[in-house]
């Protein structure tokens, strides 16, 4: 199996959110042109609905078991016939429809989701998503801007939320946020919300949860309020520092996304419970002892050898597991856990791990040993292995 490449830059600030696939709000552009038909706005708050379903279901395939339209309704303050007749929109054209997989479970699936986040790189560019802020599913924006009917106010909230990522990466502290601004000229904004100066104020009163507004050359001509432009800041909400030292993350992903392939070609039953238990199980009984695992040799990024023995070692796991569920499976005609899938592969991790240690080099293994206690001044679980 092909290595996988991780990322080697770590970026210290980041938006705290859920991805919104740059290339779903091209095509939504461009269906909206070709087709001359405006996406509606409760389509929209179910388009972020179903991102963030995905983001919880982790599911790389943009495949959703547990995506509910009442639960959402009641999350969003949307009726639920609203967020209905969104969703049918979606679904005649194409962005979203329902199936059945192999292990007889329906699901909805985001149309081109997959293909949306794993795109190959053009031109050296590897931002394909930008992240939409949780708390924005907290506020009364979505809820006011379907009872409005206002889909262009959901696409300037979009378009500003892309504009920001490029500054976010850029950031050392979260702190800093409030040094990136975008700007937006009052003509413009009538323009593209397709309304007046004090239509276009009513939005912007309503996406203040989220950002910080200044209104620049201001003037009174009679009893009308002039506003030349309006400068937007993310409010500090919307982003966080990101604690992942030891990058661990993209790792994870990377592993869930090729278990549930495994999963579901075994025909099993799984919820988005069973893949966090998982992950975290190889998180607790392994990443957690390797964790201080570097190799200095290895450029900017010194965690190529840890990563690459982690690659290893989890497949072989994975491979193990599904060579025994295949056996009893022709065995007995079906496989039934007594437990669950997570404490299954907790079981194989602290059953192989000893043995697969003995392949690392010395001087490595004594390395992490020495950063983990001056790092945690506890006796290095490695030693006890």
């Amino acid at each position: 199996m092909a290595k996988k490449k991780w990322q080697k830059q770590q970026q210290t600030v980041k938006m705290d959110g859920f991805r919104f696939p740059h290339q779903l709000l091209e095509d939504l552009r461009s269906f909206q042109t070709e087709m001359n038909i405006q996406v509606p706005a409760s389509s929209y708050a179910v388009l972020l609905a179903v991102l963030k379903q995905i983001h919880v279901e982790k599911n790389a395939q943009g495949k959703m078991q547990e995506f509910n339209l009442a639960e959402w309704s009641r999350k969003l303050g949307v009726a639920y016939s609203t967020l209905h007749s969104g969703r049918i929109f979606l679904e005649k054209h194409g962005f979203l429809y329902e199936e059945t997989l192999a292990n007889g479970l329906p699901v909805w699936v985001l149309h081109n989701y997959r293909e949306y986040t794993t795109p190959e790189l053009r031109e050296g560019q590897d931002l394909n998503y930008f992240l939409v802020p949780h708390t924005l599913l907290d506020t009364n924006i979505v809820s006011q801007f379907v009872r409005t009917s206002n889909p262009e106010a959901f696409e300037l909230m979009f378009s500003l939320f892309n504009q920001f990522r490029h500054g976010i990466a850029k950031l050392d502290k979260k702190e800093e946020v409030s040094l990136l601004s975008q700007e937006r000229k009052m003509s413009t904004l009538k323009s593209k919300l397709g309304k007046r100066a004090k239509a276009v104020r009513e939005v912007l009163a309503v996406l203040q949860p989220l950002f910080e507004m200044e209104f620049i050359g201001i003037q009174f001509r009679g009893s009308q309020l002039w506003i030349q432009k309006v400068v937007f800041r993310l409010k500090l909400e919307c982003v966080k520092e990101n604690t992942d030292e030891f990058f661990i993350n993209p790792l994870l992903a990377h592993f869930q996304e090729n278990t549930q392939y495994i999963l579901d070609g075994l025909k099993l039953r799984y919820k988005s419970r069973d893949m966090f238990d998982i992950m975290i199980s190889f998180k607790q009984e392994v990443l957690d002892i390797l964790k201080h695992l570097t190799d200095e040799s290895g450029g900017d990024y010194k965690y190529t050898y840890r990563d690459g023995w982690l690659e290893t070692f989890f497949y072989r796991c994975l491979g193990r597991f599904e060579q025994h569920i295949k056996q009893q499976q022709e065995e007995r005609g079906r496989f039934i856990f007594r437990s669950s899938i997570g404490a299954y592969f907790r079981t194989i991790y602290r059953r192989e791990l000893p043995h697969a240690l003995k392949t690392i080099p010395y001087e490595l293994l004594h390395e992490a040993k020495y950063k983990q206690y001056l790092a945690t001044g506890e006796f290095p679980a490695l030693q006890i292995i």
